[in-house]
């Protein structure tokens, strides 16, 4: 009974002990939600990955990059893993121009796209551009116009159109925020690889580091899309602690009556056992060396698959996205995000589809 009472005990106060560390981590910057792998400077270690710091001031979010100085956050997609920055004086193009790197942070170019700044003559206006560049407003003034245009179409027509007349001032890597015809002075956009929590965010889980030791990180929670933390919270301790009560009165009068009764529960816990044996055969998952056997295909721009299927993940619920990882099941030919797939075949060796089970 003793170890009994421990173990009730380490199980109700375990949703305490998780609560208390996420509440010591997340929050927001005016209306920036602030949560894993970022975190805010005066925030503890744990609560956020190397090289994610933000500050808050004046209710705007700031994301200092070693070598390139403070931006600030326009917003942040944690399930996309990218975050829209800006010049803190509306001037992009200019921080562009200055020797803009990436350099010493976790952060990579989302759409990276080459762009050749032009002195152009003080003639030129937004309205006589159109096709040929983009009137950079911030750089300009009475005497010049600067105009940014894609280095691709100033090579091919640089000498054609009002472009003739301009003088390069240079060409740089920007940052856009769409892969086609973009503009620099809006911002830029930026993604990292690690932590990967794309999956668990997917699925509205928590994702945190896995121990008090090392990177790797896991993901707590996450009962589906479209429930909040709090909801989360209150399922748990809304059912938990019902159900652990009336565990424990079953452990208690199953203690009191055993010997009473102790031929009859014998042969309860043999036929238990075996129902259990039973289930646990039929739930059996994968091995991960079987799982990784299994194809995988990266979409393209297009997100055209190999072959007809639905282009919706159904675990995750998440639409398919270019450049995404898929895997797919021998069988049934059934397409899933890989990373979704991967957690439920070590959970339960079927598809999530038609239930077959696949050949090992």
């Amino acid at each position: 009974m003793a170890s009994f009472e421990l173990c009730f005990f380490f199980i109700l106060s375990s949703p305490v002990l998780f609560l208390a560390a996420v509440e010591s981590c997340g929050g927001s910057c005016g209306d920036q939600d602030i949560r894993f792998p970022f975190k805010l400077t005066n925030q503890p270690e744990h609560c956020g990955y190397p090289g994610f710091d933000l500050s808050c001031k004046d209710s705007q979010a700031i994301l200092t990059l070693p070598s390139s100085g403070k931006f600030t956050v326009q917003s942040i997609d944690y399930t996309d893993q990218t975050i829209w920055l800006n010049d803190p004086d509306h001037c992009v193009s200019k921080r562009l121009l200055k020797s803009f790197t990436l350099s010493g942070s976790p952060f990579q170019a989302r759409f990276p796209q080459n762009f050749t700044f032009l002195n152009c003559s003080s003639d030129g206006t937004s309205a006589g551009w159109g096709p040929f560049g983009i009137v950079d407003s911030c750089l300009s003034n009475g005497n010049y116009t600067v105009v940014a245009t894609p280095t691709d179409f100033y090579s091919d027509y640089g000498a054609y159109g009002p472009l003739q007349s301009c003088s390069e001032i240079a060409t740089v890597v920007a940052p856009v925020l769409w892969p086609v015809w973009s503009d620099p002075s809006m911002g830029i956009k930026l993604t990292w690889k690690e932590p990967n929590c794309r999956s668990c965010e997917r699925r509205g889980g928590t994702c945190q580091f896995a121990s008090n030791s090392g990177l790797d990180v896991g993901c707590a929670g996450g009962l589906s899309n479209g429930i909040s933390k709090g909801v989360k919270y209150g399922l748990i301790f809304g059912l938990g602690v019902p159900f652990l009560f009336i565990l424990g009165i079953t452990f208690f009068l199953r203690h009191n009556i055993r010997g009473r009764y102790q031929s009859s529960s014998a042969n309860t816990d043999t036929i238990s056992s075996s129902v259990a044996l039973g289930s646990a055969s039929a739930v059996k998952g994968l091995d991960g060396q079987t799982i990784e056997s299994y194809p995988i295909t990266v979409l393209g721009v297009s997100r055209r698959l190999p072959k007809p299927s639905d282009n919706t993940c159904s675990i995750c619920l998440g639409e398919y996205q270019a450049k995404e990882t898929l895997r797919t099941l021998p069988d049934c030919q059934h397409y899933f995000h890989a990373d979704c797939l991967d957690e439920w075949l070590r959970l339960n060796g079927t598809c999530p589809l038609c239930r077959n089970t696949p050949e090992v």
